[in-house]
């Protein structure tokens, strides 16, 4: 079954929900049955999305410059 919205827990902090709308990913038969104000309701929110959300990429922290050694004055 194709999932029609992706549920993006990251998103959703408080916990918020729609009334009859679990709080995971929604396959395209649950979506098909709920009226279109629950489904307009559900899109308009941050915490469901149409596609499937890319993973966070965890960056590698930077690694300092090298040290510039100071020039002697050669006065």
């Amino acid at each position: 079954m194709a999932i029609a919205r992706f549920y993006v827990e990251d998103n959703n902090p408080d916990g918020a929900s729609f009334p009859g709308v679990p709080l995971r990913n929604i396959e395209d038969a649950e979506w098909d049955a709920y009226p279109a104000f629950i489904q307009r309701s559900v899109d308009a929110s941050d915490f469901f999305r149409k596609t499937n959300p890319k993973p966070v990429a965890r960056q590698a922290p930077e690694k300092p410059a090298p040290a510039i050694p100071e020039r002697k004055d050669e006065s």
